[in-house]
Parts: C-alpha cells; structure tokens; sequence
C-alpha cells in the first residue's frame, strides 16, 4: 500500500456496507480515512503492513498483517477490507494467505 492507492481507500470506507462492522459501524469521511492511510504507512515494519489488491485495473481492497499486541510476539492478526464488487470470490482468504506466506 502507498500514497498511490489514498482514493481507492477514501471510495472503499465511503461505502457503509464495507464499515458496518468496523470502527463505529459507518462510512468514514476524507479526512478520517486520510489520517488513517497516514498511520498506516508509518507502522508497516518487519515484513508486517498492509497490501492493496486488484484484478486486472479493477481495486479489490486492501489486507493487514499487523503485530497482535506489544506483548504477544510472534502473533500477528490478518484483516481485509473488500469492495462489496468482490465479495463472495474468495479473495479475502487468497489475500490473507498471501500475507502470511510473506511474513513467515
């Protein structure tokens, strides 16, 4: 993920489907989903971060892996956030294993 793929976010988290379920369950504005794009990119380290997908031109989303907490090394938590467009394919599972095979 890099500044490149910002609108791609900002359009994704505008969706309420895509946020139901995360943060306090509503679409995010510009502002809110720029600052979090920023966090982001400043905490991705030691093969942890976050990956953006695509088929063909088309933004799928993007998937984390991120440290579970400071006090359990060697865990690591995978999430995703997907355009409803491709829900249901199974790309949330390709990308997650995906990432993990990075990692490890």
């Amino acid at each position: 993920m890099n500044d490149d793929h910002l609108e791609h976010e900002i359009a994704l988290d505008a969706r309420p489907e895509v946020m139901r379920y995360l943060g306090n369950g509503v679409a995010r504005e510009r502002a809110e989903v720029e600052k979090h794009h920023c966090g982001r990119l400043s905490s991705a380290r030691d093969g942890l971060g976050y990956w953006t997908g695509f088929v063909g031109t088309q933004f799928v989303g993007w998937w984390l892996l991120a440290p579970a907490s400071e006090d359990e090394r060697g865990q690591a938590e995978i999430g995703y956030r997907l355009s409803p467009d491709f829900w249901r394919q199974g790309l949330a599972s390709e990308g997650g294993q995906s990432a993990a095979f990075l990692w490890f």
